[in-house]
C-alpha cells in the first residue's frame, strides 16, 4: 500500500471470486473494471504456482485486451516488498520501448528511485537495426524529460549478458517482452530466461496489448480500419 496526502483519496479494491476457470473470471474483471493495465505474477520455473500461471499467461496473451505487467520477486527474498532506490531499465527502440521507459519513470517517481536507461546493442546486429533503435532511445529520452535520469548505452555479445552485468547495484530491473509475431506465446527469449536465473534483483516485464494483436490487424487499425 502506499500512503498518500490527505488531499488525494485513492482507494484499494478488492474482489473475491470463486471460479472453476481462472482465466475466464480474470477477463470478466478486465471488462468489467474497464483495467487497463494487468498485474501478474511471472509464471518461472520456480513459482509453485507455475502451471496455472503459465495456462493463465497464454489465454491473457492471445487476448490482448489488456497491457500485462510481469514480477518476478527476488529468488532470495521472495515475500520481501518490492521498494526499490534503483531502478535500471533495459530500453532497445521495439514497439514497446516507450511503454516500459514510461512505466519505469512512473515507479521510479512514486518511490522516488534512482532511474537508469540502459541501450544495449550487439555485434550480431545490423547496423541499420542498430541505428533505428539508438534513434528511437534518444527520442524516448527526450521525451521524457527528466534531467535526474541516468543514461547508459552499452555493446555487449548479448543483450541478455548486457543486462546481467549492468543489474549489479540496482534494486529493480525492468524490461520488455519478447515481441515475435512467429511465437506469440513466447514471453523471452532462452537466453534472457537463462540470465533470469542469476539475477538476485526483482524484475519486471511489461507486454503492452499491439504485441498480442495479429500483424495485418495493427495495419489496419493504423490505416483507420476497425481490426
Amino acid at each position: 500500500g502506499q500512503e498518500y496526502s490527505n488531499d488525494v483519496r485513492h482507494r484499494m479494491g478488492l474482489s473475491l471470486r470463486m471460479t472453476a476457470n481462472v482465466a475466464s473470471s480474470v477477463r470478466d474483471a478486465i471488462a468489467e473494471y474497464g483495467t487497463t493495465i494487468l498485474v501478474l505474477e511471472w509464471p518461472t520455473t520456480t513459482s509453485p504456482r507455475r502451471h496455472g500461471l503459465t495456462d493463465l499467461t497464454r489465454q491473457l496473451l492471445s487476448d490482448g485486451t489488456t497491457d500485462l505487467l510481469f514480477v518476478r520477486s527476488s529468488p532470495r527474498a521472495q515475500n520481501k516488498v518490492i521498494a526499490p532506490r534503483s531502478i535500471l531499465a533495459s530500453i532497445r527502440g521495439g514497439p514497446g520501448a516507450r511503454a516500459v521507459a514510461y512505466t519505469a519513470a512512473a515507479v521510479a517517481d512514486v518511490f522516488g528511485s534512482v532511474l537508469t536507461l540502459l541501450h544495449l546493442q550487439t555485434d550480431s546486429q545490423h547496423p541499420d537495426r542498430s541505428r533505428r533503435e539508438w534513434n528511437s532511445f534518444e527520442e524516448i529520452v527526450d521525451e521524457l524529460g527528466r534531467p535526474a535520469t541516468i543514461v547508459t548505452v552499452r555493446r555487449r555479445d548479448t543483450v541478455a549478458r548486457g543486462i546481467l552485468e549492468e543489474a549489479a547495484g540496482h534494486d529493480l530491473v525492468m524490461m520488455g517482452s519478447r515481441l515475435d509475431p512467429s511465437k506469440p506465446n513466447m514471453l523471452i527469449g532462452r537466453d534472457l530466461d537463462r540470465m533470469l536465473r542469476h539475477l538476485d534483483s526483482p524484475v519486471v516485464m511489461l507486454r503492452i496489448r499491439s504485441a498480442a494483436r495479429p500483424e495485418a490487424a495493427r495495419v489496419s487499425a493504423a490505416n483507420g480500419h476497425p481490426g
